[in-house]
């Protein structure tokens, strides 16, 4: 019988022979995780789709990783991950926000498995882009769902969970960053996991599944007559920066809306949902909503640029016009 001591050498030399090779789509996400895994010695190689390479290349190529970046093609994709694994010994691959699905045979390819780091809190919010869901949903947490893959969508044996507070106000971007670096910090303990002889998995709490699909046009569109206050901020903060923000139109005028605040009034006004109720060169526009509450548009984005709400109001933007009115006010200038 192996005793504690012998045990723990067996355990610090398994992690220091681990080689773990990356496969991800995202830079915030993935980069804190990926200078730990340097930092360790165990990174072996770091794939991205080639779709991505125009926007993920330049940021890992600045990480000096010391390691080789490859662009799988979605033609190939498969054999040449299969080769990469034999050719490095790779005895773990760990999945971060990779929008394929790996067949069986590859899954099983390794000794310690195939490893997805699902930002968002399974079983609830399984499937694509689990943080916008969260943020739009009003969520309290989002988080971080570590587990071992299988051939269907976010599931497999759970290794860890974390919860990660979604702070109020806070938008995709801020929030995503936030989960890279916590994630970062989960890196050794998941490492230990997979190498204890024996590891049981986590049991969920059994939630309402949200299976979460990419969200669609009318899922980013503000719907001033029937959305509140908060749901519109929510939507705002969740569109942002990912999908460039939640759509709306006034007077024949598109944009997307990047970042609203709450506005307590302190007299009750009768407005319609929609309606701009308050705008000057100190606030810029203040809007009505279906909930008797108000926001205030502070940036947008437009085909001309990004604006404040400032800036809207000195375009003409003014009390009284309606977003999404189809009438056009003659005296705006656009």
């Amino acid at each position: 019988m192996m005793n504690q001591g012998e045990y723990h050498v067996t355990n610090e030399k398994k992690l220091k022979n681990m080689k773990v090779l990356v496969c991800c789509n995202s830079d915030v996400l993935a980069i804190p995780t990926l200078l730990k895994l340097k930092e360790l010695g165990v990174l072996k190689g770091v794939c991205i789709p080639d779709r991505s390479r125009a926007s993920l290349m330049p940021a890992l190529d600045a990480l000096n990783l010391d390691v080789e970046l490859t662009c799988l093609s979605r033609r190939n994709w498969i054999s040449t991950l299969k080769n990469l694994i034999q050719s490095k010994d790779v005895d773990c691959v760990w999945v971060l926000t990779f929008p394929w699905i790996f067949p069986q045979g590859l899954l099983e390819s390794v000794s310690y498995g195939f490893v997805n780091f699902h930002f968002g809190l399974l079983p609830k919010y399984k499937g694509c882009d689990p943080i916008f869901w969260q943020i739009r949903n009003k969520e309290a947490c989002g988080g971080i769902t570590i587990h071992y893959m299988n051939e269907f969508i976010d599931e497999g044996p759970v290794i860890l969970q974390e919860s990660v507070r979604i702070i109020p106000g806070e938008n995709y971007g801020l929030h995503c960053m936030r989960l890279g670096k916590h994630n970062a910090g989960l890196v050794e303990r998941v490492m230990n996991i997979l190498i204890a002889p024996q590891n049981k998995p986590l049991e969920l709490e059994a939630s309402n599944q949200v299976f979460s699909q990419k969200p669609s046009e009318s899922d980013l569109k503000i719907d001033w007559m029937n959305q509140s206050a908060e749901e519109i901020e929510c939507l705002v903060n969740a569109s942002n920066p990912k999908y460039g923000g939640a759509k709306t139109r006034i007077a024949g005028f598109e944009m997307y809306v990047l970042e609203v605040t709450p506005v307590n009034l302190e007299n009750k006004v009768e407005a319609k949902p929609g309606q701009i109720i308050h705008a000057d060169s100190t606030y810029g526009l203040v809007v009505y909503c279906s909930d008797g509450e108000s926001v205030r548009i502070t940036v947008v984005r437009t085909r001309e640029g990004y604006l404040s709400g400032v800036k809207l109001f000195n375009l003409g933007f003014n009390a009284g016009h309606v977003f999404d009115n189809p009438v056009v006010s003659p005296e705006l200038l656009y």
